[in-house]
């Protein structure tokens, strides 16, 4: 598919989510300069979270359901954010737009974790290589942007368009650790990590090796594995019993590391 085509499978995805919290405080707002989309009103605390989309595609409202449904099951405030695509923007666009939303947001509540899906996973990992943070939920991130899958195919999004997404992003910087988070120099700096794999995923392995490092480095990690699933199944509430599972998780996890702070 073309970029253009690729948003558009993207936007048009969101009928495999399910209509939730529709009640819920929404407002928008700029996080120096950067578009951000706020959930569940003033709070203590809140998650930065990076939507998925391979850097080439989503923004807030392909993942405004699901935003609404962690905002909404966790009672923690939740920040979306619209960050800078390729291959208008390739590195450290959507890093740069991270780290701005993120000092912004840290100015505003007591306690901030950081989240993603997909690219956004690797974007909020990323991130953790340059700050620490109380907590980070990942949701099938792309941690490596070395990576060469040997099988192409398979459900979009597959391992080419992983690849077509590197190269958009990344190409010239793929040894960076903020693009690579599996490169990291020390494991032992990450946060407290709630991570969701699935099983038919072409970033799985890499999904592995990354949970592997971060239990050999000490670092408490909650890794929920689903079988059968596809990457990006998370956002298909509409469809799939694990994707709600899947997030219901994710939330009250969220909420156990709030409360425990």
């Amino acid at each position: 598919m073309t970029i253009a085509e690729t948003r558009a499978a993207m936007r048009g995805a969101r009928r495999f989510q399910r209509v939730v919290a529709q009640d819920l405080l929404v407002e928008e707002a700029s996080a120096n300069g950067v578009p951000v989309r706020l959930y569940g009103g003033p709070s203590a605390g809140a998650l930065l979270y990076f939507h998925g989309g391979r850097f080439l595609s989503g923004d807030l409202d392909t993942h405004d359901l699901f935003c609404r449904e962690l905002a909404s099951l966790s009672g923690c405030g939740v920040c979306a954010v619209d960050y800078r695509l390729a291959p208008e923007h390739s590195f450290p666009a959507a890093f740069d737009d991270g780290m701005a939303a993120a000092e912004w947001l840290a100015g505003r509540v007591d306690w901030m974790a950081v989240g993603g899906d997909s690219a956004g996973g690797g974007l909020a990992a990323g991130l953790a290589t340059e700050r620490v943070w109380g907590w980070q939920m990942l949701f099938y991130p792309m941690l490596d942007a070395r990576s060469r899958q040997a099988v192409l195919a398979g459900p979009w999004p597959n391992a080419e368009d992983m690849q077509r997404g590197w190269a958009a992003y990344a190409e010239g910087h793929r040894d960076d650790p903020r693009v690579s988070p599996l490169l990291a120099a020390d494991f032992g700096l990450f946060p407290p990590t709630f991570l969701v794999t699935a099983e038919i995923d072409p970033l799985r392995e890499e999904n592995l090796a990354f949970a592997a490092k971060l239990r050999l480095a000490g670092v408490a990690l909650e890794h929920h594995e689903y079988a059968d699933m596809v990457h990006g199944f998370a956002l298909m509430t509409g469809e799939f019993a694990q994707a709600g599972e899947a997030v219901a998780s994710a939330a009250a996890a969220l909420r156990v590391a709030f409360a425990g702070r």
